[in-house]
């Protein structure tokens, strides 16, 4: 069996054309998740101090990785020093409430 091709149209090339200006994206207003200042979607709000310190980061490691809605900037002991004051505040004002229902006596 002979097989045959059909030859391919000659492009039509046009003398006259007009430039296109073609617009540039502007810079990305924050880093990108991954990034070394951004290491994790959860970190944007490191520096305002409101975020949450992913559990896994510095132990076994995160699996979630840049998607992850937890922070990979805090340092090791961030989730535990938090919990720790947590723990506090509330003791503080356990003992505030049970000071008035006695002066309230």
């Amino acid at each position: 069996d002979i097989l045959c091709y059909e030859p391919l149209p000659t492009p039509v090339v046009s003398t006259h054309y007009k430039p296109v200006a073609v617009p540039i994206a502007p810079p990305p207003l924050s880093f990108a998740p991954g990034s070394a200042e951004l290491p994790s979607i959860g970190s944007a709000a490191h520096e305002r101090g409101r975020c949450k310190p992913c559990a896994f980061f510095h132990t076994k490691g995160c699996e979630i990785g840049p998607t992850c809605s937890f922070c990979h900037l805090c340092g090791v002991d961030e989730r535990k020093r938090r919990r720790k004051e947590t723990t506090e505040q509330r003791q503080v004002a356990r003992e505030a409430r049970k000071a008035v229902v006695e002066a309230s006596r």
